[in-house]
């Protein structure tokens, strides 16, 4: 089995790019230094975490780590791990998953895709959707709507270009929903 590595600038790359939200590729290496893959990193940055999703090949590995100041080496140390093909990770991460919710996760995932189809995991509420499209009449921008039981409960609403501001406006929409849901109920 021949080992596979991140060089030192691509370490140190992904070291700064924890800090970001976005998708980054990195070129993995064999023992020859020839390239031989590339992994895929999908970043987001959570209100109390930060979210990593590692594509190599067929494999798909995820952690959620939270922000401290050696969450950057941490991160590396993950992706490392799954290079050396180990299959428990030697990064701790006791409950930090936690941190995280799957909703939070999900409308982070919708934001940074800014189009699909999205099962919102709200507890006591099935079949809850978030759908994202480009606006009809400003195809840069993006517009959303939910449905529940495939029934459109509100009217297609621009996001803001910002995403800060588009995941605390897709967030309290749900928040609200779910408290008025859950009141008449």
């Amino acid at each position: 089995m021949h080992a596979l590595y991140l060089p030192p600038s691509a370490r140190w790359r992904l070291s700064q790019q924890i800090t970001q939200s976005g998708v980054f590729l990195h070129n993995v290496y064999d023992d020859n230094g020839v390239s031989c893959a590339t992994a895929t990193i999908a970043i987001e940055q959570c209100e109390r975490a930060v979210s990593m999703r590692v594509e190599l090949g067929d494999s798909i590995n995820s952690i959620t780590l939270a922000k401290r100041n050696d969450t950057g080496v941490r991160a590396v140390r993950f992706l490392e791990d799954l290079l050396s093909g180990v299959t428990v990770s030697t990064v701790p991460e006791v409950d930090e998953y936690l941190l995280v919710s799957d909703l939070e996760v999900t409308l982070r995932e919708a934001l940074r895709l800014q189009r699909g189809t999205y099962e919102l995991p709200v507890e006591g509420i099935e079949s809850l959707w978030l759908m994202l499209r480009s606006s009809a009449s400003e195809s840069a921008r993006t517009v959303f709507h939910f449905e529940l039981d495939s029934v459109g409960i509100t009217l297609p609403l621009r996001l803001p270009a910002d995403r800060v501001q588009a995941y605390e406006l897709l967030s309290a929409c749900v928040q609200e929903f779910v408290a008025t849901y859950r009141r008449k109920g």
